[in-house]
């Protein structure tokens, strides 16, 4: 009897450093890393899955659409998911890491290499698509400016293009990645709430 009660918490242990293990991301304090250092450690993830809520607010005709979306980063190709009510599929974009693009509406396939263009042309949502793996890590292109913690706060992308995080949030692992984004131009604002991450390694 003593036996079996000295292996249980050791059997426990194994399983829990197995299981840290299996994950592929260690737990790391990134509030102790130097901006350079969080770029270096994220830059490693493969895979990064969100639940989100995606609202844009065009001034060019003044309306406003929100659907529920599905960001899904892996192995430096991604895809972008809208969803309508009871997880109806509106359009879905992938990306894959040489650029090509394929774009599905309701049924509808388009294909290119200008993935920014694309969504713009068939879903009428024009947001720097190309960059979306950057902005979705937190560790977006352009001249940055950082909040006290050393996490950016807004920069400029070359197209013209603003980025705004207006919070983070520490996940799986310790990772502290943007959970509010709002991206504008000059006639659209398109704010990007992260509801859940569903896969992060």
């Amino acid at each position: 009897m003593l036996k079996n009660k000295i292996c249980l918490p050791a059997i426990c242990a194994l399983a829990v450093l197995l299981n840290a293990c299996s994950s592929g991301i260690e737990e790391t304090d990134f509030s102790k890393l130097t901006y350079e250092q969080r770029v270096e450690k994220i830059s490693k993830i493969n895979e990064l899955k969100e639940n989100n809520k995606i609202a844009l607010f065009s001034s060019k005709n003044n309306s406003r659409l929100s659907v529920n979306s599905v960001y899904h980063y892996k192995n430096k190709a991604f895809s972008l998911e809208f969803l309508g009510p009871m997880g109806m599929r509106y359009a879905k974009l992938d990306v894959l890491a040489n650029g090509t693009t394929y774009l599905d509406v309701q049924g509808r396939s388009f294909s290119g290499d200008n993935a920014r263009n694309l969504l713009k042309e068939q879903f009428n949502l024009d947001i720097p698509v190309e960059k979306l793996p950057n902005i979705m890590f937190g560790i977006p292109e352009g001249k940055c400016s950082y909040d006290a913690d050393g996490y950016v706060k807004s920069t400029t992308l070359a197209e013209g293009y603003t980025v705004n995080y207006k919070q983070y949030k520490a996940f799986k692992g310790g990772y502290v990645l943007p959970s509010d984004i709002e991206i504008g131009s000059t006639n659209n604002k398109v704010l990007i709430k992260i509801n859940s991450v569903t896969a992060l390694n």
